[in-house]
């Protein structure tokens, strides 16, 4: 076979795989979710239905399809990696190497979630071009973040609470606020914590104030969304990680780590074994938080 020479060669790989992603069954379907299970380097792309993957190993041979790939199937990456990399390079202007990045692989798990296979067990790495890059920088892009497509957005949800005249005007924009850990919430959670959670922090610029149960689920009650119980007091790694539902806490205040976190990562964070000392107000939320994001109760 020979190696793609140009972009457009690269693209019309990315249409064969596309037609038959589409067709949902038959035996090339199974082919196709084969090949992206067993994926190792992968380049990310965006259709109209938010984000798919295509293996190296596929796109680097001109004029591929699904069915004469299978005749392939034993070839890895090894002439179509450095081929893709020039490609790319051509194409974007700068030369991007195929690296791992925990964003694109949370996605890839979902992809193949949907395509109902399951990705080998192995280490991947991705090629992130200008477009996906931006895409999977942007808030609608994060996996733990996703709602269904008619849920509404923040802006909406902020225009309700704005519109909402059972509440007086002061108390909604307070509410209003404290989507961004600003105002009224923010001083009382300072008041009532003073420190980072984890790392004893006192410096108030650099804490912010974290809702446990998210301020989209509680926007409409201002006992909830106002009340520093429903809160934690983080430095800024800490809160992104508490947010994003990398991190939770067990009943008894232990750390809990989710395994969407490398090892690497959770290595790198330095802290095993860690307890916090959590009010009983706390504790009662983050149960919510736990079911959330997915960490399974003690028994």
């Amino acid at each position: 076979m020979t190696l793609i020479d140009d972009y457009p060669d690269l693209e019309g790989n990315l249409s064969a795989l596309e037609s038959v992603r589409k067709t949902g069954q038959g035996q090339e379907f199974d082919i196709y979710r084969s090949l992206i299970a067993k994926g190792r380097v992968l380049l990310p792309y965006l259709t109209s239905e938010g984000i798919a993957f295509a293996p190296s190993r596929f796109l680097g041979y001109k004029d591929n399809t699904v069915s004469d790939h299978a005749a392939r199937e034993h070839r890895d990456g090894r002439e179509t990696t450095p081929r893709i990399r020039q490609v790319l390079a051509k194409e974007i202007g700068f030369t991007t190497w195929n690296v791992s990045d925990d964003v694109a692989e949370e996605h890839f798990v979902r992809f193949c979630s949907l395509l109902s296979t399951t990705p080998d067990n192995a280490s991947r790495t991705y090629w992130i071009t200008p477009e996906t890059g931006d895409w999977l920088a942007a808030p609608s892009a994060d996996v733990s973040e996703a709602g269904s497509d008619d849920a509404l957005s923040d802006e909406d949800l902020e225009q309700e609470v704005r519109d909402d005249e059972c509440l007086p005007k002061t108390t909604r924009e307070s509410i209003i606020k404290a989507r961004i850990g600003q105002g009224l919430f923010r001083r009382r959670v300072i008041q009532a914590y003073g420190r980072c959670l984890i790392t004893g922090l006192e410096e108030q610029r650099l804490l912010i104030a974290s809702h446990i149960r998210p301020w989209r689920e509680c926007c409409h009650n201002p006992n909830e969304c106002l009340d520093p119980g429903n809160a934690l007091l983080l430095s800024p790694t800490w809160d992104a990680l508490f947010d994003k539902g990398f991190v939770s806490f067990s009943g008894d205040g232990a750390l809990m780590m989710s395994k969407r976190l490398s090892k690497p990562s959770q290595r790198a964070l330095g802290i095993e074994g860690l307890n916090v000392s959590l009010t009983d107000t706390q504790l009662s939320y983050m149960h919510h938080h736990r079911m959330l994001h997915g960490f399974a109760d003690p028994e």
